[in-house]
């Protein structure tokens, strides 16, 4: 189980009640992940609510970050979800809601930030694009300087200034990737129920069907 340090934002239901949900099922995607997008959006739209429908407080949903090396923009996504997240935790309040929002706002405008499409831009300039795009769908209780704060990466003008210090995010970046690695999670999107992944569910298996299979183990 991810750590309770993410509870506030990557937990769907607070942590403070985690007894009250006897199931857990974990989502292991990639902002940057078309399939990953397909399956999160399914689950937002209709299996969460129906599961909540007729089995409600049985099922705890939890967000885990698998950032695909193989697309550059997947990093600078996941920091992006990771500052909201920072963000969050450091207000004290549980507020997954947003962060889920904010998942389902980057999942939804996928193709924006495919390979191709700002190639020709810096880091720090995509970053702001996230924050534009993804303030457009919702509105964020942080400003963009507060999120950038947290991802921009400073900008030197002498070779003794070069560094690898990274942003503020690198710890919580490092830890999920620590993490994923440990969980035996490659590729995405993965579902896993209790700890043990689900191999049947893809992000073509119906609704329906995903919603049979999690109640198999009540």
């Amino acid at each position: 189980m991810v750590s309770p340090k993410y509870s506030k934002s990557h937990f769907l239901y607070p942590y403070s009640h985690f007894t009250d949900f006897p199931h857990t099922i974990s989502l292991y995607v990639d902002y940057n992940c078309r399939f990953s997008a397909k399956l999160f959006l399914k689950f937002r739209e209709s299996v969460i609510p129906e599961l909540e429908k007729q089995y409600p407080g049985k099922f705890q949903f939890v967000y885990n970050h698998v950032i695909q090396p193989w697309h550059p923009n997947s990093v600078f996504q996941n920091e992006f979800g990771l500052s909201i997240a920072k963000l969050i935790r450091e207000s004290g309040q549980h507020n997954s809601e947003l962060f889920w929002a904010v998942s389902e706002s980057l999942f939804k405008n996928i193709i924006k930030f495919y390979d191709n499409a700002n190639s020709d831009k810096g880091r720090n300039e995509i970053y702001s694009d996230i924050y534009d795009v993804v303030s457009g769908d919702i509105k964020l209780p942080f400003t963009k300087e507060q999120v950038l704060a947290n991802i921009a990466i400073k900008q030197v003008e002498s070779e003794e200034d070069f560094s690898q210090e990274g942003n503020a995010l690198a710890v919580d970046f490092k830890y999920f990737t620590r993490y994923q690695r440990t969980v035996g999670v490659h590729i995405t999107p993965t579902v896993y129920v209790n700890g043990i992944v689900a191999p049947s569910i893809e992000s073509s298996t119906a609704p329906e069907k995903v919603v049979e299979i999690f109640a198999s183990h009540l």
